[in-house]
């Protein structure tokens, strides 16, 4: 084969909306992998920690805690008793 035989057969460079369609490739790609970003911390991150503060919650007093910081005398505006 001579080398004008092989030249004959490349396929010829795409070069007209070329940027266009990788734009809109580029573009799923990342709206795909941000929703699966998104997704994974929800149930990695989020969930875990709405659990973790429910439970604190569930029993947690606020009346109780403030006492036991104002006996501990850390405000300035409550005196402590001792």
């Amino acid at each position: 084969m001579s080398a004008s035989a092989v030249s004959q057969k490349l396929p010829r460079p795409q070069l007209r909306g070329l940027f266009h369609q990788r734009t809109k490739i580029h573009l799923v790609t990342s709206v795909v992998l941000s929703i699966l970003a998104g997704v994974t911390y929800k149930y990695t991150v989020g969930e875990p920690r709405k659990k973790k503060y429910a439970e604190f919650y569930k029993n947690y007093d606020a009346d109780q805690d403030f006492e036991r910081m104002r006996k501990l005398g850390l405000f300035s505006s409550c005196p402590a008793d001792d």
